[in-house]
């Protein structure tokens, strides 16, 4: 399953409305939206570029309330070796920078592809073939 996280119930409300409306099963718990990961890729990427949208929104929401600098965080969630999962928190400016050049999906697979390294180093040279 691919997870979503959302900072706001009404921006993670219309999330699942949308997918829904495209015939996507997800289970939502709290502030968190899973999808399956099987999705054809063209549908898949219509489910991330929804998800960008709405984190744009969400960023938009938060500018404006008055507590907008203690909400201004993100997060990716990956799967550690031991099979638990982790949250690896970003910053939120760096992510809506690197967000215009790859997808959410992108990002999520980077940082699995860290936190392996990390859990896995190889101080090989990057030429070792």
């Amino acid at each position: 399953m691919l997870e979503y996280v959302f900072f706001d119930e009404r921006i993670r409300d219309k999330f699942v409305a949308q997918l829904r409306s495209k015939g996507v099963q997800v289970s939502s718990d709290e502030l968190i939206v899973e999808v399956p990961e099987d999705l054809d890729e063209a549908l898949a990427d219509e489910v991330d570029y929804c998800y960008e949208k709405l984190l744009q929104e969400t960023a938009e929401l938060m500018e404006e309330g008055e507590d907008a600098l203690e909400k201004n965080v993100m997060g990716v969630h990956v799967a550690l070796e031991d099979g638990s999962a982790c949250t690896i928190r970003l910053d939120p400016e760096l992510v809506a920078r690197v967000l215009n050049c790859i997808s959410m999906e992108e990002l999520r697979d980077m940082a699995q592809s860290i936190a392996e390294g990390v859990q896995n180093p190889d101080n090989r040279p990057l030429c070792h073939t």
